[in-house]
């Protein structure tokens, strides 16, 4: 499928954002072809929102090939908890986030066809609603399987390659540590699975190879690590302050500020959200320099 020079952007959620199975594939990609892949994932992101940032955190790059993989974030699952009991028009709400998930995942497809980039779906990682976890089981995998279906028949009618992560991890679910107890984000082991399930079905490699554990070549390191960096900061603009901030032209001074309060009115300050307002704080006046950091240690 791929030839030297393509460049391919990864577009999705903090599945994505993450970078390990967009990182191993990369540098299996690269051992064959002289690729360049991009990671446009974002932290909390959701195809309603990408559709605003597809040009300012994808098409920048001018791809060849952008992969979408956008699911468990469209699908309004919290209104499922035991929390939300009190809402009584779950049914509406739910059916009102997905027609929204529709009509912004095919106008990314449109937006990326039209201009002559090939798209390749790739089917959300299924929800684990079958582990014995501590976390509650919000049962919402019949909300992912009709995005599945819909992105099928997406698929058909843009003429798009499809890569099924569905599939493969369904029938490995409480049977091998696929998915963390948070049930949506791989395990590592997990994300390997993608690597090898999107190598496959792209036609890169014959069989997946799951038990073979990935480590990262020191180029791709370096990479992964700045790379990481601006994912921090594309989860503050583009996600967390985008109606407040970047959306309507606020000054970085206000955006920072922005970030500064919400850090201060956080009561965990190590985790990624907290971290990713630091790095924000800290980083944001030079993120057109981390960028170019990006592009240069993507060889």
């Amino acid at each position: 499928m791929f030839r030297d020079n393509d460049v391919i952007c990864f577009l999705g959620d903090s599945i994505t954002a993450g970078g390990l199975w967009m990182g191993e594939a990369y540098q299996e990609l690269r051992k064959k072809y002289k690729v360049r892949c991009f990671n446009c994932g974002v932290s909390g992101g959701a195809a309603n929102r990408a559709v605003r940032y597809l040009h300012a955190n994808c098409l920048i790059y001018n791809p060849d090939y952008v992969v979408i993989n956008f699911g468990v974030n469209d699908s309004g699952r919290w209104l499922l908890s035991k929390a939300h009991e009190h809402i009584t028009d779950k049914k509406e709400q739910l059916d009102k986030f997905f027609n929204i998930h529709k009509e912004c995942y095919e106008g990314m497809v449109k937006e990326c066809t039209e201009r002559g980039v090939k798209v390749i779906i790739a089917l959300p990682v299924p929800y684990d609603e079958i582990s014995d976890f501590e976390t509650e089981n919000l049962k919402c995998q019949f909300l992912l399987d009709r995005m599945v279906e819909f992105q099928k028949e997406l698929a058909v009618k843009y003429n798009c390659a499809v890569v099924d992560f569905t599939t493969p991890f369904k029938e490995r679910l409480g049977k091998e540590p696929v998915i963390r107890e948070d049930r949506v984000h791989p395990t590592p082991y997990g994300y390997h699975a993608m690597a090898q399930i999107f190598l496959r079905d792209t036609g890169e490699i014959s069989e997946c190879d799951f038990d073979t554990p990935f480590e990262f070549e020191p180029w791709n390191l370096e990479r992964y690590n700045v790379e990481q960096i601006l994912h921090k900061i594309n989860y503050v603009e583009f996600c967390d302050i985008f109606e407040l901030g970047w959306a309507k032209g606020t000054s970085s001074e206000e955006k920072k500020k922005i970030a500064r309060e919400r850090y201060d009115s956080r009561e965990i300050k190590d985790d990624f959200i907290a971290l990713a307002y630091l790095e924000y704080i800290d980083k944001i006046d030079n993120r057109g320099k981390i960028l170019g950091e990006v592009v240069r240690l993507t060889i």
